[in-house]
């Protein structure tokens, strides 16, 4: 997934004071809203929608401390589950399905819009000045 899968997360940035240029957020809730910086000098940010009108936030399992994440290697990306979807309540509108990374220490990242999880996000990803969704391929399995 343009080379996401294998890079090591060297830094965890709070969207309050770190807002790439590319996105015009102002974001006032500190320490919500966190990009991940990849070790080819990306950034992985999760937004509320794919107009990236907000940011949005990393829902994962057991994390309480994000700077833990930092020299954990993603292993995998796929797309969230339809099953997964309806279990947190999510529309499936768009065909958008998030991604979910899976790192090294066996957490799992997933973009979701807000604090409370309502609705799912979507993943940016800024590169070399560019900024693009992390999508893929239609997928027809479950």
């Amino acid at each position: 997934m343009n080379n996401i899968e294998g890079q090591v997360i060297t830094t965890v940035r709070h969207l309050a004071s770190n807002t790439p240029d590319e996105l015009t957020w102002e974001v006032t809730i500190s320490g919500t809203s966190i990009a991940l910086e990849l070790g080819d000098g990306s950034l992985l940010i999760p937004v509320s929608d794919a107009e990236g009108n907000g940011p949005g936030v990393f829902r994962g399992k057991n994390i309480d401390d994000w700077e833990t994440l930092t020299g954990s290697r993603i292993t995998d990306i796929t797309p969230m589950s339809r099953a997964a979807m309806e279990y947190r309540g999510w529309e499936d509108v768009s065909g958008y399905r998030p991604p979910i990374l899976t790192l090294d220490t066996g957490e799992q990242l997933y973009p979701v819009a807000d604090s409370e999880g309502n609705q799912r996000g979507v993943l940016f990803r800024v590169q070399d000045e560019k900024t693009f969704i992390i999508d893929f391929d239609p997928v027809d399995t479950e």
